[in-house]
């Protein structure tokens, strides 16, 4: 498609949303167009949030992700782009953080009691609690 497909399909859809129809109308915008362009479309990401299923969010990040991967190779490191590390688990002799953004997923280090970094594995994007996608994506929002 060519910028003035792009813009002629925004105006068609734009022009049929009220309170009515206005579900529907994301819905269809975030399925043809993408998250990115629907988040565009609206305004901000919170008006088409509701109408999110996860599998849209985790095609978010990972188109987020590729983006940010042009800039600083395949994936990205979170303090890379002036950000914490996430919480991904813990017990009384390790803890687990997502550190890295990959193409696919994240990778999780693990550290010992002494913080100490003993370990990393990986965890595909859909195999992440919806709680850690949500913090990724608002993470993601700010690049």
């Amino acid at each position: 498609m060519n910028l003035y497909e792009d813009i002629h399909r925004i105006h068609q859809m734009m022009g049929v949303i009220n309170e009515d129809n206005r579900p529907n109308v994301f819905k269809k915008m975030i399925d043809e167009l993408g998250v990115t362009s629907a988040i565009k479309m609206a305004g901000n990401y919170y008006t088409i949030e509701p109408y999110l299923k996860v599998v849209d969010k985790v095609n978010f990040i990972k188109e987020k992700v590729a983006e940010l991967g042009e800039e600083f190779g395949a994936g990205v490191g979170l303090p890379e782009i002036d950000e914490e590390p996430l919480h991904y688990s813990e017990d009384e002799n390790e803890l687990r953080q997502i550190e890295y953004l990959g193409k696919n997923g994240v990778t999780v280090a693990v550290y010992d009691a002494d913080i100490e970094h003993m370990d990393e594995f990986n965890v595909m994007y859909e195999s992440l609690s919806v709680e850690i996608i949500e913090q990724l994506v608002e993470i993601l929002l700010n690049h």
